[in-house]
């Protein structure tokens, strides 16, 4: 399956007091008030929290292998596909999750995930733990560098989270006006606005998140603080002009401010895996003589890399992807300042990027 690639829409710039015009069907008012948080009458989006826990119980477990001890790949792969295991941590006290990550994961990276969970489990076992050189961090790696945790967690962001948040909830079968406009106006909870909030939920934001106030983020929200580093408003972008604009006006039966807003949310969030791997690139050319950081680095610019094939609308082809990875080249070891250099530059030209040290 190819996601389709065509132009992003240009982000839309609104005020906190916008005022939208009508449009078909119109809403019964002329006009609407657009708040400042997310904190909408009804909102729920309990599965996609329950999936972010279950991924942080994952890399709980995961990153004991980092500890030297042994993980399993049965275990692994039972998490990921909520198969008969009792979660055990804070967030599932009360009650066990009936979500699953695997399934929403794009079905050509399932197995990926799963041949990446076997190779962890067997370096855990047989593998070396490497050492940053200040001996205050460890981390197992394969033969050729590259660390199985970050690629199995940011891949899970990526392919399941970022893929479900973009191109899934918000897609144009789940944006059926047609079978919403009656339950809209009984005062229902409607479908529309049901997958509306499940795409906020998968960005991984609390309901009153911003620039100002970056608490209790995690996932794709929290490393959304990153972009900041590179003089972006992406999180108020999103917040504001995307999911909160775009809830307001689904409430308004407003749908040329929603698909607007649905432009501004892919646009914003496909800055997030952008600016992240500029981060860890620029991290991994500090850091060029410690084998251990500088994979560490390399692993995670890798996968969020990768994660921009998973939009609908991605500015760049799933191949040019694949090519700004391919600079980079297969052994993390024996990778230079120069591939570290054009692997950046490939990535900063392909999304107009002029100050990427500054990520």
């Amino acid at each position: 399956m190819n996601l389709i690639k065509s132009t992003v829409k240009t982000a839309l710039v609104v005020a906190l007091g916008f005022v939208a015009s009508c449009t078909d069907p119109e809403p019964e008012d002329n006009s609407y008030s657009v708040p400042t948080s997310f904190n909408f009458e009804k909102a729920s989006y309990s599965g996609q929290v329950d999936r972010l826990n279950m991924l942080k119980e994952i890399e709980t477990y995961m990153k004991l292998a980092n500890a030297g001890e042994t993980v399993d790949a049965t275990t692994l792969k039972a998490m990921y596909a909520n198969d008969g295991v009792v979660w055990t941590s804070d967030a599932f006290a009360v009650a066990q999750p009936t979500k699953d990550l695997e399934s929403k994961t794009f079905e050509s990276h399932q197995a990926v995930i799963g041949s990446l969970m076997d190779e962890l489990a067997n370096l855990s076992v047989n593998g070396t733990l490497t050492s940053s050189l200040d001996g205050e961090k460890t981390y197992l790696f394969n033969e050729n560098g590259f660390e199985p945790i970050q690629l199995i967690a940011k891949g899970i962001m990526g392919a399941c989270f970022y893929y479900q948040g973009t191109s899934v909830y918000l897609s144009d079968d789940k944006m059926d006006v047609a079978n919403d406009i009656t339950a809209l106006e009984e005062g229902a909870y409607t479908d529309m606005q049901h997958y509306w909030d499940e795409s906020f939920g998968y960005f991984g934001a609390p309901t009153e998140f911003s620039i100002a106030n970056t608490d209790g983020a995690s996932f794709w929200a929290k490393y959304g603080k990153k972009t900041m580093n590179g003089g972006l408003e992406t999180i108020d972008n999103i917040m504001l002009d995307g999911f909160i604009l775009g809830r307001a006006a689904i409430n308004n039966k407003d749908y040329t401010v929603r698909d607007e807003a649905i432009g501004t949310i892919r646009a914003e969030w496909e800055m997030i895996p952008v600016s992240a791997a500029l981060h860890y690139l620029n991290g991994a050319l500090e850091n060029i003589t410690d084998d251990a950081l500088r994979n560490h680095e390399l692993s995670e610019a890798t996968a969020f890399i990768a994660a921009l094939k998973y939009n609908v609308e991605a500015s760049v082809t799933a191949t040019a992807v694949d090519a700004i990875i391919a600079e980079l080249g297969t052994n993390l070891y024996e990778v230079t300042p120069e591939m570290i250099n054009n692997t950046r530059t490939a990535l900063a030209n392909a999304f107009g990027i002029t100050n990427a040290t500054d990520y």
